[in-house]
């Protein structure tokens, strides 16, 4: 009998470990992006608020992030069954170190993950995001901000000659309906499902 893989996992924080109910509104802030309403930023060029009301605001827009997400207690149970072994990676920038200390205290962060990483150089998320799935040769990653899940799957997508790749899977939501994608997801639960499903598979080869 094969041994069960026990699989190396990136959770994001916001959207992700966190329910935010304003993530909903993300297709909507996309598409003014894209059309230059709110900046004119190039594509996968993410604003770095400046000190003083800047930050004063991005801390503001992530209290959105009420509590831990439905699901949360089940990566407890997959690292208890050696089915994953959970990292958590969040591209917040550094002046969301208060907040980001109060959320790992209460999942018990330093118990629950391997290793837990800020952005704290205030990096591109993406790319600190790409980073770190290289370095620790992640199996998968949760994400649910669409453009970012965009480069990463192109960046680990498996090609011919490529030893090791990465899964994406996209938490998305109601409005993005339309959007097709292979690794999509309406919940942290479902995302599990996968996990556990691609642990069960690895049995079976």
């Amino acid at each position: 009998m094969v041994k069960e893989k026990t699989l190396k996992v990136g959770f994001d924080l916001d959207g992700v470990l966190l329910y935010n109910p304003a993530r909903i509104a993300r297709p909507v802030i996309t598409l003014m992006k894209k059309k230059k309403v709110i900046t004119n930023r190039q594509e996968l060029e993410f604003y770095v608020p400046k000190p003083g009301f800047e930050q004063f605001f991005w801390e503001l827009l992530h209290k959105s992030s009420i509590c831990l997400a439905p699901g949360f207690e089940q990566i407890v149970e997959l690292k208890k069954a050696k089915i994953v072994e959970p990292y958590l990676i969040t591209g917040r920038f550094a002046h969301l170190q208060k907040n980001y200390d109060k959320w790992r205290k209460k999942m018990k962060a330093d118990q629950l993950f391997v290793q837990s990483y800020m952005n704290s150089n205030d990096e591109q998320p993406h790319l600190f995001k790409e980073k770190l799935i290289r370095e620790l040769e992640l199996d998968y990653f949760i994400e649910d901000n669409w453009d970012i899940v965009q480069y990463l799957d192109q960046r680990f997508a498996k090609t011919k000659g490529q030893d090791k790749s990465a899964t994406i899977i996209w938490l998305s939501n109601i409005l993005d309906f339309r959007v097709d994608y292979h690794s999509k997801v309406m919940s942290l639960q479902e995302a599990l499902t996968i996990l556990t499903r691609a642990n069960t598979d690895s049995q079976r080869r």
